[in-house]
């Protein structure tokens, strides 16, 4: 279904700068194509699914998690790992850490892997974070009015120029701050699509969409604007990963989504 790569990740002739982990690839199909891509060389820093951001500012500096910088997720420990009526939760403990020693925030990974039902596979996601030692500041690069950082999906190469599917329509191109519940990407023959809990932070959040290059989904919370984070108050993002198999169009994907949004009982536990 996937794999979570909590250890150091790093592609043979890559530069070392660009060792990651704490991310989600491959994402597979229902019948067993990789879904994701990592380390695609128009963008190094792309790596499946995975939630970094542009502009981090902490300990009175500013720095980053999107590009290689001196601030990076690093696991902690496995906080749960267990299949329960043929339903898999994995809960894991990460942390930033600045220049690999200080820890300034705190990042809990749910995972809930549902059975294959007739349509697809739903996978339900909760990230919390958590500032440590003082405030933590998100930002959606407001300088390029791109707003992206967040959770992110890097689609595999065979997305490439394909149109995604929204609750808008499809949508093609480059699109920035559009907001959207639920976007996915699909080859009429697979896809995979990402739905927004309705108690996201500023829901529905805006999103950035590329198809020229690849098929990119990424849920640009906080967008152009920035989110503060303290010691003590922890934020949740929650989201379900959908993967389907054959021709779906957006109105199935609607349907799925629906039943998401009807079913608190699906969130990890």
């Amino acid at each position: 279904v996937l794999t979570y790569r909590f250890g150091d990740q790093l592609k043979e002739g890559i530069d070392p700068e660009q060792t990651r982990s704490c991310y989600i690839h491959p994402l597979y199909s229902q019948d067993g194509k990789i879904l994701t891509e990592d380390f695609p060389q128009d963008h190094l820093h792309h790596h499946g699914l995975f939630w970094t951001w542009p502009l981090v500012k902490t300990r009175g500096q500013d720095t980053q998690t999107w590009h290689p910088a001196n601030l990076r997720q690093y696991f902690v420990r496995w906080l749960k790992r267990q299949v329960h009526e043929n339903t898999a939760i994995i809960r894991v403990e990460n942390e930033w850490k600045l220049d690999g020693r200080e820890v300034v925030a705190k990042e809990v990974v749910n995972l809930k892997v549902f059975p294959l039902d007739g349509l697809g596979r739903a996978i339900d996601l909760e990230l919390t974070f958590e500032a440590v030692g003082g405030s933590l500041e998100l930002c959606g690069a407001p300088d390029q009015n791109k707003g992206y950082g967040g959770l992110t999906l890097r689609g595999a190469s065979v997305f490439k120029g394909l149109p995604i599917l929204t609750d808008r329509g499809e949508l093609a191109g480059e699109k920035n701050n559009v907001p959207l519940s639920w976007a996915g990407l699909s080859t009429g023959k697979m896809g995979v699509a990402i739905f927004v809990s309705p108690d996201h932070p500023d829901f529905p959040p805006s999103w950035v969409l590329r198809t020229s290059y690849a098929g990119l989904l990424n849920v640009s919370w906080p967008g152009i604007k920035s989110a503060l984070l303290q010691p003590g108050k922890p934020i949740a993002l929650r989201y379900r990963i959908y993967i389907h198999q054959g021709r779906m169009n957006a109105g199935r994907i609607k349907q799925a989504y629906q039943r998401y949004i009807n079913r608190g009982s699906d969130r990890p536990e």
